[in-house]
């Protein structure tokens, strides 16, 4: 294994140690809100030297503070592109998957370490995915210091439910009916549970219907904070995981193909987020639940763990924004673009 490997391999699962920062350049940081004050400075610099600013190392390609770990790349986050990595279901009646929990430090900006709770060691978990109907055996293991679950959304037996917590060095094998269609999260939900989400135990449940959605280009897009001070509120903003991520490496699509996105927000201590297309609409299927259209806008709003599944095609080559439209959780890390080529 080469050192370039060697650091991609820290990055997925100790990524705390490839930072070379450490929680306590974490701790060390004032509590007050400097990412605020540099609202307005085009090169993204910081105004006030003497402040440090999470994840920040200077401008970029539009403003935003926070940037991703210097040792991430495009593919990265390849896992989260569903047409390529997670092509459909599997196929027969039932399957079986294994999720484990594993506490360890997560690099998820620019020098910018959190002691994280994973699901397998990434933040998101990975992407699940079943047909309608299918039987779903789910092994927990919690390898942690702390009690924890995996609580499925969606319809199944309340004894399957995943509120229980589980021990630390104890498992369980959850069994469940894939149902219905769409896209349900899934996460742990031991109390307290705001601290159990925030600090990354959350993941993405889809639901194929029997014969399929059409073909596109999917990804999922999960938007969360990270509390880097446990103060109770979101310091950066990102979408699966890493602060910044999208603005340095954009997702690219062909012009005239298809692009499906499963859009979920994750976030815990704000209670709304939105997400908003520049230069675009698209059709919107609430929760994926409904293999019609509720609506076409560029721009939708969701609670906490609400998820929709929207739909385009980019006819013109080009850059297209997207963010939350709440504007301090895209400059402190959540803007991103979709590039169509």
């Amino acid at each position: 294994m080469n050192r370039k490997d060697f650091l991609r391999w820290l990055g997925i699962g100790g990524a705390g140690i490839a930072a070379g920062t450490g929680i306590a350049g974490i701790t060390a940081r004032k509590k007050d809100d400097p990412i605020c004050r540099t609202v307005g400075t085009p090169t993204g610099q910081n105004p006030n030297p003497s402040i440090r600013l999470p994840g920040a190392i200077g401008g970029n390609s539009y403003g935003s503070m926070v940037h991703p770990p210097m040792f991430t790349n495009a593919d990265f986050l390849s896992r989260m592109e569903l047409h390529s990595s997670l092509p459909q279901a599997p196929s027969g009646s039932s399957f079986r998957s294994e999720i484990n929990i594993v506490e360890m430090p997560l690099t998820v900006a620019h020098e910018t370490v959190v002691n994280a709770w994973t699901f397998d060691g990434i933040v998101p978990g990975r992407v699940l995915r079943a047909r309608e109907g299918q039987n779903m055996e789910v092994l927990f293991r919690n390898h942690s210091n702390h009690p924890h679950s995996i609580h499925f959304h969606g319809t199944h037996d309340p004894q399957q439910d995943g509120w229980e917590p589980i021990a630390s060095g104890s498992e369980r094998l959850y069994k469940i009916k894939a149902g219905p269609i769409g896209f349900h999260p899934y996460h742990c939900h031991v109390p307290p549970l705001a601290s159990h989400m925030s600090k990354g135990l959350y993941g993405g449940f889809i639901v194929d219907p029997p014969g399929g959605r059409p073909p596109a280009l999917e990804f999922m897009l999960i938007l969360a904070g990270w509390d880097l001070q446990e103060s109770g509120r979101n310091d950066i903003y990102a979408w699966n995981g890493i602060a910044g991520f999208y603005d340095r490496f954009p997702i690219k699509v062909p012009v005239g193909k298809k692009v499906r996105l499963y859009i979920a927000n994750m976030t815990e201590y704000d209670p709304l987020a939105s997400f908003h297309l520049h230069s675009q609409t698209f059709d919107v299927y609430r929760t994926g639940t409904r293999l019609v259209p509720d609506e076409h806008t560029d721009v939708i709003t969701l609670g906490q763990t609400e998820r929709a599944i929207v739909e385009f095609t980019l006819t013109k080559r080009g850059r297209y924004m997207f963010h939350p439209h709440q504007t301090h959780m895209a400059d402190r890390g959540a803007m991103g673009w979709i590039v169509a080529v």
